[in-house]
């Protein structure tokens, strides 16, 4: 049983699109990519399928809706209640930090975010980022000590003890 070129063209539309939108909701860049793909294969499809003007007109409608799609997305989607809660609100210039001193090392503090391996911890009353040891996961207000300073890095390790 084989698909008529029109089903396949109608199929790699279907596919790219979805794919497209899909990545919005899952990170990686792998589904848009391939829906990107999907999208040019049907633009081929289209303008090696359909009689003269009409695979022409396919392709061009393709490029000029999808770019008509995405001006509309930059424009309308972080003004949506989904946009405004995946969109970041700020671009992190307030945000200061500063090199952690070196008597640091054993001092015990709380994490203030989780640690996925990073995060913020509260360590002798002052905010530092940090990585947990070992890849680890830290749940936010675990007790923690900080184990070494490398690189400028805080790597801190949980403990059983409370801060």
């Amino acid at each position: 049983m084989s698909m008529s070129p029109f089903s396949w063209y109608v199929a790699l539309l279907a596919a790219g699109l979805l794919l497209v939108i899909a990545e919005v909701f899952i990170p990686g860049g792998i589904a848009g990519v391939i829906g990107g793909l999907a999208l040019l294969a049907a633009m081929g499809v289209g303008l090696f399928s359909f009689p003269a003007p009409w695979g022409f007109l396919s392709a061009l409608a393709i490029v000029v809706f999808g770019g008509i799609a995405l001006l509309l997305w930059i424009q309308i989607f972080p003004r949506t209640k989904a946009g405004r809660r995946i969109a970041l609100r700020a671009d992190g210039t307030a945000i200061k930090t500063a090199a952690p001193p070196p008597g640091l090392v054993g001092a015990a503090g709380e994490t203030v975010t989780a640690l996925r391996p990073a995060g913020i911890a509260t360590i002798q009353g002052q905010r530092y980022d940090v990585l947990a040891e070992g890849g680890d996961w830290i749940a936010a207000g675990t007790a923690i000590r900080v184990g070494a300073i490398r690189d400028g890095q805080v790597v801190v390790r949980a403990t059983d003890r409370p801060a």
